[in-house]
C-alpha cells in the first residue's frame, strides 16, 4: 500500500511540473506574442504622432505642433522618425516665434548629431532664427552678427547646400544692415563733434564692409572728419578714392565741396598715390 502511495505521490508531482512547464511555455509564447503587437502598434503610434504633427502645422497651430513633435521624440526615442521629430519641433517653435526655445533646441541638436542628414538644415534653420531678428533701427548689432557668422558657416560647411544662394544674399544684407549701423554711429560722432571716435567707425566700415552700399557715403563721411581735425592731406586720399570708384555718386559731388579750396594738382596726386591701394592708402 505504502509502495503504491509512493507511486501515486510521484506520479501526481510529475504532472504538476508538466503543468508548471505548459503554463510557462504558453505563458512565454503569449508574452512573445503580445511583444510583437506592442512593437507593431509603436511603429504606428510614431508614425501617426509625427502625420499628426504635420496635419497640426498645415493648420498653423504650431503650439500643438510643438507638444506633438515633442511627445514623440520623449515616448519613441529608437523610431526613425524621433530625430526628425526634434527638427520638426524647432521648426514649429520657429514658426509660432518662440525664438529662443527654437535657438536653444537647434544647437542641442547640432551638438549631439554634428553630421546628421538633418545637420546642414539645423545650421540653416537656427541662421533664420537669428537673422529675422536682425533690425537696422540701430539696435545692438550682436544678433546681426550671429546671423552673418551662421550663414558664413554654412558656405563653409556646405558649399554646395542648397542653402548656400540664400546665404549669400542674406550675408549681403546683413553685412549692409552692420555697414548702417556703423556709418549711424560715426555719423552721431560727429555731430558731437568727436571726430577721431567717428574716424575709427569709418575706418571699421571701409576694412570690413567693403562691397555694402554706404561706401561712398562713409568716404565722403570720412573727409569730413579728417579735414576737422587738420588732416587735409589724408582727406584729399578719400576724396581721391571716393572719386576714383564712385565718379558719378552724389557723395562725389558733396565732397568736391569739401575741398573747393584744395587746388586741383593736389587732388590728382591724391588720386594717383591712391588707386593702387583702394583703401588702406588712407590710414598710411
Amino acid at each position: 500500500m505504502f509502495v503504491v502511495g509512493n507511486y501515486l505521490m510521484i506520479s501526481t508531482k510529475k504532472n504538476y511540473l508538466i503543468s508548471i512547464k505548459s503554463i510557462f511555455f504558453l505563458i512565454l509564447l503569449m508574452s512573445c506574442s503580445s511583444s510583437e503587437r506592442d512593437n507593431k502598434t509603436l511603429l504606428l503610434n510614431d508614425v501617426e504622432s509625427y502625420q499628426s504633427g504635420l496635419s497640426l502645422l498645415e493648420k498653423s497651430d504650431y503650439k500643438k505642433a510643438v507638444d506633438e513633435f515633442n511627445n514623440l521624440s520623449l515616448n519613441y526615442p529608437f523610431s526613425p522618425l524621433a530625430k526628425k521629430s526634434d527638427i520638426m519641433t524647432a521648426y514649429s517653435l520657429y514658426e509660432n516665434n518662440e525664438i529662443k526655445k527654437a535657438i536653444s533646441k537647434l544647437e542641442n541638436y547640432i551638438e549631439m548629431n554634428p553630421k546628421d542628414e538633418f545637420s546642414e538644415y539645423a545650421h540653416y534653420l537656427l541662421a533664420m532664427c537669428y537673422y529675422i531678428q536682425v533690425s537696422n533701427q540701430g539696435r545692438d548689432p550682436s544678433l546681426s552678427k550671429k546671423a552673418l557668422n551662421s550663414f558664413k558657416l554654412i558656405l563653409t560647411k556646405y558649399p554646395n547646400s542648397k542653402y548656400a544662394k540664400d546665404s549669400r544674399i542674406k550675408i549681403e544684407y546683413i553685412q549692409n544692415v552692420l555697414a548702417v549701423n556703423e556709418l549711424n554711429i560715426g555719423k552721431f560722432y560727429l555731430k558731437k563733434n568727436a571726430p577721431a571716435s567717428s574716424i575709427k567707425r569709418f575706418k571699421s566700415i571701409l576694412q570690413n564692409y567693403q562691397n555694402t552700399s554706404v561706401i561712398p557715403e562713409t568716404l565722403y563721411r570720412l573727409t569730413e572728419a579728417l579735414l576737422m581735425i587738420g588732416l587735409k592731406k589724408e582727406a584729399v586720399k578719400s576724396d581721391a578714392i571716393l572719386r576714383y570708384n564712385f565718379p558719378n555718386n552724389e557723395w562725389t559731388n558733396l565732397s568736391n565741396s569739401l575741398l573747393k579750396n584744395t587746388s586741383l594738382s593736389n587732388r590728382k596726386e591724391g588720386l594717383t598715390n591712391s588707386i593702387k591701394n583702394y583703401l588702406i592708402t588712407i590710414f598710411d
